[in-house]
């Protein structure tokens, strides 16, 4: 007989794996710096490996954790069109974050390699997108996302969606992600398939090895200073991706209207707000995401004031 997924072991899980996903990025960036070049892969396979023997060994019914279901092909076809809407829509929100950092410090860019050959765009491909997609999405919008949704469909999606961007630990790519795990989590709830998350997420990912193979130098700066004019590019692009993408979704909600079971919130806003960040490993996941995050913004300001 398979037991229930509880909204207590997904958390404590979740807390285990940041703390050992963590302590693993800190050994390889910092103690053998580039010596392990395909750390990005082990950190892909430390999140669904966590997720699924957790499953195995509670005997947790992996198929309906993971939400394991065919995606109808209409559905998959509105989530290819809102990729790039979405992308762009994200862009913008995580330039704000960044332009409105400039007054603090200095923000600086991820340690993400550029690539300049197609076979380092095929590799970057499989473990930006195609890693990435499969390993979180299951973690995320699977496990995280089944567990949270014994307090209402739509609650989990927000609440997964915020633990989805304070995974990432970097404030200048908080709001990007927690804006697409609203997304992808509704496509999931909608759908009852991981396919749609798994199928959303790669697409993002997607486009931003390829713009990065396309577009960036990789020989810039460090620093993601942004002027005004790009901040109001950013703005030029977003808004009008948002509208797109709203209508998209409209159609999206109706193509999918009565194919799931949406569940209803059990409690008020307020009180699910409280019994989430008061539960001790969410709470010790966000003190560690401060603790980081304050880390990262002193070190902006003592780049700053270099100059």
């Amino acid at each position: 007989m398979k037991n229930k997924l509880t909204l207590t072991g997904a958390n404590v899980l979740l807390f285990i794996f940041t703390v050992v996903l963590l302590a693993y990025q800190f050994i390889a960036s910092f103690i053998l710096g580039e010596a392990i070049s395909g750390y990005m892969y082990i950190n892909q396979l430390l999140i669904v490996s966590s997720a699924v023997v957790y499953c195995i060994v509670k005997k947790i019914d992996i198929r309906e954790t993971f939400r394991i279901r065919k995606l109808e092909p209409v559905p998959a076809l509105i989530i290819i069109l809102l990729a790039v809407p979405l992308y762009l829509a994200a862009v913008m929100l995580n330039g704000i974050v960044i332009y409105g950092l400039q007054f603090i410090g200095e923000p600086l860019k991820q340690n993400v390699p550029v690539p300049e050959t197609l076979p380092e765009l095929v590799a970057g491909i499989l473990i930006i997108a195609v890693m990435p997609g499969i390993c979180e999405e299951l973690m995320f919008r699977g496990l995280l996302l089944t567990a949270y949704e014994k307090r209402g469909s739509y609650r989990a999606v927000v609440f997964v969606s915020i633990l989805f961007g304070l995974f990432h630990f970097d404030i200048t790519n908080l709001a990007g992600p927690v804006f697409l795990g609203l997304v992808f989590g509704y496509y999931v709830v909608r759908t009852g398939s991981i396919f749609a998350g798994i199928l959303a997420h790669f697409l993002n990912n997607l486009i931003a090895e390829l713009i990065q193979y396309l577009w960036t130098d990789p020989n810039s700066s460090e620093s993601l200073l942004l002027t005004w004019q790009d901040l109001l590019s950013f703005i030029a692009l977003g808004i009008p991706a948002l509208i797109v993408a709203a209508a998209l979704l409209y159609l999206f909600r109706y193509v999918t209207e009565g194919k799931t079971e949406i569940i209803r919130p059990i409690a008020r806003p307020g009180q699910d707000v409280k019994a989430v960040v008061t539960h001790w490993p969410v709470a010790a996941v966000l003190a560690i995401y401060v603790v980081l995050t304050a880390m990262s913004l002193f070190a902006m300001m003592a780049v700053k004031s270099l100059y």
